[in-house]
């Protein structure tokens, strides 16, 4: 059952980091988007030893909200 729920929460984790690379397109400088990117790409690398699933449903839910920040930052829906 454990392996389960980590493939489910792996699956949870590429859709996320999907959705904020997608939604970084929506910068309009280049420079920027590049910028924005590399970060995105940072966060996710930083995090990716965590195992503990707690750990992991806490760093999406805060993914989820930083998602949301973008895309008001950036005047887009989600």
């Amino acid at each position: 059952m454990s392996e389960l729920r980590g493939f489910i929460l792996r699956t949870e984790v590429l859709h996320l980091y999907r959705r904020l690379l997608r939604m970084s397109k929506g910068a309009h400088d280049a420079a920027a988007r590049d910028e924005l990117r590399g970060e995105i790409r940072r966060q996710f690398e930083l995090q990716r030893p965590q195992k503990d699933q707690h750990t992991v449903r806490f760093l999406l839910s805060d993914g989820r909200l930083k998602l949301k920040q973008l895309g008001e930052m950036l005047g887009m829906q989600q």
